[in-house]
C-alpha cells in the first residue's frame, strides 16, 4: 500500500458484554480455586481481547485490513484485484462458528462483533472474504464515492 491518503477507517473491538461477563467470571473461579496456571492464562486472555483489533480502511487504491496487535502491516486488496463488494447481514454462529478470524467451505471471515458485514469477491478466486463492520451505511457511500464497482 503507497501512502495514500485514508478515506475511511473503522477499528474494532471485542467490547460485548457477554463476553466480559464470562472472561471475568472465568477469571474469578481459577482465583477461587487459586489455580495460578489457570490464573496466568486467565489473564493472559484477558490481555488478549482487551488489545485485540481489527482495522479496515478503504482508500484510492483498494481495501486493507489487520489485526493489531499481531500485525503491523494491511492485508491490502486493490481494487482492479476485486471483482464485487456486497455489504449483508450475516449469521456469525450459523455461518462460521463464532467471531474473530473464521474460515468456511464459501470464505473467510474476520469479525469482531455484529452481525453485518463487506463481502469481498475477488477476481480468480473461488472463496470470498468478509469483513465485519458496525458502519455498512458509511462503507457503502466510501465505496461508491472511491471507486465505480456496484455495491
Amino acid at each position: 500500500m503507497k501512502n495514500s491518503s485514508v478515506v475511511y477507517r473503522e477499528i474494532q473491538a471485542f467490547r460485548q458484554p457477554w463476553l466480559w461477563v464470562l472472561l471475568l467470571f472465568s477469571l474469578g473461579t481459577t482465583l477461587y480455586r487459586w489455580q495460578p496456571l489457570g490464573i496466568g492464562i486467565m489473564v493472559g486472555m484477558l490481555a488478549l481481547f482487551w488489545f485485540l483489533r481489527l482495522e479496515v480502511i478503504i482508500n484510492e487504491e483498494g481495501i486493507g485490513f489487520r489485526w493489531l496487535p499481531f500485525q503491523r502491516r494491511y492485508q491490502f486488496i486493490s481494487w482492479p484485484q476485486i471483482e464485487k463488494i456486497s455489504l449483508r447481514p450475516y449469521a456469525a454462529i450459523g455461518e462460521f462458528g463464532g467471531w474473530g478470524f473464521r474460515l468456511s467451505w464459501r470464505g473467510t471471515a474476520q469479525t469482531v462483533a455484529g452481525n453485518y458485514g463487506m463481502e469481498i469477491k475477488q477476481k480468480g478466486k473461488k472463496r470470498f472474504l468478509l469483513l465485519g463492520t458496525q458502519q455498512p451505511d458509511a462503507i457503502r457511500q466510501v465505496v461508491k464515492q472511491i471507486h465505480s464497482i456496484a455495491i
